[in-house]
């Protein structure tokens, strides 16, 4: 098997040609996957036939998979490895998945979790004629270009990251019961790469460590505008999959007209705690 990994913008995303998701991979394939991937953040395979057997299997050679954290009550499904994002549904009014249509903020996956998913992956079924496409932003990118007043700002703090399952606003954190919520480092350091890369984002951050809330949400505010740079934006076509790096990248959606059915099946890949940024001297002044 040749494989081909073309780059797809400068800064992330690699489109992989000659792969067959669907077959077991030898462990060369393997491994040139898992080094275009800690490369590239993002990989997109095209044209891939893939029943929900092979969906549970697809990732496989990133490591194991993560069970879906979204409560039943909150989707339209109960498989507890595979999620339907979709704004579809059923012959009684009631929705197939989750997450509806419209635009949806940037976002890191279960980062509100002790130990986030290292990876999630999509796999289109249905798509609108047009918009529901995913954007993605390097988080490595995002920690080079913040300025040293922000990196200060910043070093050694940890951040409230905050999720209710919605799309585009944050729940009110004077009252976090039974809303998922967990303290993150702000910077993290990539378990393979090594490289910082900045864990904040517009859905989820919530708190900043050691800020009042107003103080605390303009640092958020002032931060994510670095945070939201769109260094790959994905087109969808049927059958495409889309796996991606969730310590290190962001993602959002663009709007899509409301009466147009969308479908999008999504897994994920356990991870660890993140590892803390440790500050040096100078930046922790």
């Amino acid at each position: 098997m040749t494989v081909e990994i073309a780059p797809l913008s400068p800064d992330m995303g690699a489109e992989i040609r000659g792969v067959d998701l669907s077959r077991p991979l030898d462990p060369a394939v393997a491994s040139a996957l898992r080094a275009a991937w800690l490369d590239r953040v993002v990989l997109v395979f095209r044209g891939q036939t893939l029943d929900d057997d092979a969906l549970r299997r697809s990732a496989d050679w990133l490591g194991e998979p993560a069970d879906i954290s979204m409560p039943v009550d909150r989707r339209g499904d109960d498989d507890t490895l595979i999620a339907l994002i979709s704004n579809i549904r059923d012959e009684t009014g009631n929705p197939i998945g989750a997450l509806g249509d419209g635009d949806m903020w940037f976002h890191h996956d279960n980062s509100f979790t002790e130990a986030p998913d290292k990876a999630t992956w999509l796999y289109a079924v249905e798509l609108p004629e047009s918009g529901g496409n995913t954007l993605f932003g390097n988080c490595y990118r995002a920690y080079e270009a913040l300025p040293e007043r922000l990196r200060r700002s910043l070093a050694g703090r940890k951040v409230l990251q905050v999720y209710d399952y919605t799309i585009k606003e944050r729940p009110d954190i004077a009252d976090l019961h039974g809303i998922p919520h967990f303290w993150q480092p702000a910077v993290i350091v990539h378990p393979v790469t090594r490289k910082k890369a900045l864990y904040v984002d517009r859905l989820m951050t919530a708190a900043v460590e050691g800020y009042d809330r107003t103080a605390g949400e303009a640092l958020i505010e002032e931060v994510c505008a670095y945070v939201e740079r769109v260094d790959y934006e994905h087109v969808w076509r049927t059958c495409d999959y889309v796996i991606w790096d969730n310590r290190c990248s962001v993602h959002a959606r663009t709007d899509f007209p409301a009466d147009e059915r969308r479908l999008l099946k999504r897994g994920k890949v356990a991870g660890e705690p993140l590892l803390a940024d440790v500050p040096s001297p100078r930046e922790a002044h």
